[in-house]
């Protein structure tokens, strides 16, 4: 089980260390990346968990595997986390460092969901109507959700904005059932 607190502390050293190096932005990306690699790749995660197999071998691994992929000062950061024991909370610890990176940008996250997938133009759109109407500069995904039948759903950090056919069905249906038949 993963400890937040620990990852957060994980996350906000690389990002310190980043800052002053490579940058906050490519540390961010490149820990995001290595997250991914985490997830993707269960037999990787194991091998770096793998007590029967020494740190200076994991090392020199990670040196191999990662170069020109990921910048020296992130991969020096994998295998101090490697050295720690803690590879399994890599993903934990990159997005905290994503969260903390948006809260010092002044970032939000958004999730855009829709029955079918948006255009760019009316993605970048919607964007810009929510950035307008949050106040703060947006991070966005989209995701596509055909249950909603139509129209779209927004999430802007805690706010969920829904403007589905799917919840719009929803209403008339509770309304419905309010009506009194004699």
């Amino acid at each position: 089980m993963s400890d937040r607190r620990v990852a957060k502390r994980y996350a906000e050293g690389f990002l310190a260390f980043a800052k002053d190096t490579i940058g906050s932005k490519s540390g961010l990306e490149e820990l995001i990346s290595l997250g991914s690699i985490l997830d993707e790749n269960p037999d990787l995660l194991k091998f770096l968990n793998n007590p029967e197999i020494g740190y200076p071998q994991k090392a020199d691994f990670i040196e191999k595997a990662f170069r020109g992929f990921f910048s020296e000062e992130t991969r020096e950061f994998i295998k101090l986390v490697v050295e720690k024991r803690r590879s399994e909370e890599a993903a934990d610890i990159a997005q905290e460092a994503r969260e903390l990176y948006y809260a010092e940008m002044g970032i939000e996250r958004a999730v855009i969901r829709s029955a079918r997938p948006l255009s760019p133009e009316l993605l970048n759109s919607i964007k810009n109507r929510l950035e307008e109407k949050s106040g703060k500069k947006l991070e966005v995904e989209t995701a596509v959700d055909p249950s909603l039948i139509g129209g779209i759903q927004a999430i802007v950090g805690h706010v969920v904005i829904d403007g589905s056919i799917k919840r719009k069905i929803s209403e008339l249906r509770e309304h419905l059932m309010e009506i009194k038949v004699d």
